[in-house]
């Protein structure tokens, strides 16, 4: 939506539980966004799970905690994750904005 922060469309995805397509790091990535939070350090952080694109390991797919002020090209598409992976469990947030 038209007015919206990069946090605020981030919350927006992972309760909608909607695919995003993001720049981070100068690389493209495909993102089932699952936890935006502030981590310990005191940065807010998307913790999702990378299905499609490249990145720096280059290792997809994959979990991916991302510092949500590096995110670039931020775009919801109208693809949509059924929900929870079971298999991750966030450590060092001290809040949680958003879980799907």
């Amino acid at each position: 939506m038209e007015g919206e922060t990069r946090g605020q469309r981030l919350i927006r995805a992972v309760q909608e539980h909607r695919v995003v397509e993001l720049t981070y790091q100068g690389h493209q990535r495909t993102v089932e966004p699952h936890i935006v939070g502030l981590h310990e350090a005191g940065e807010p952080v998307l913790y999702g799970y990378q299905t499609g694109g490249t990145s720096r390991s280059g290792s997809i797919p994959g979990w991916r905690t991302l510092i949500v002020t590096e995110i670039e090209d931020l775009e919801l598409t109208d693809q949509r994750f059924p929900g929870p992976r079971g298999d991750f469990d966030p450590a060092g947030l001290l809040e949680v904005f958003a879980r799907a």
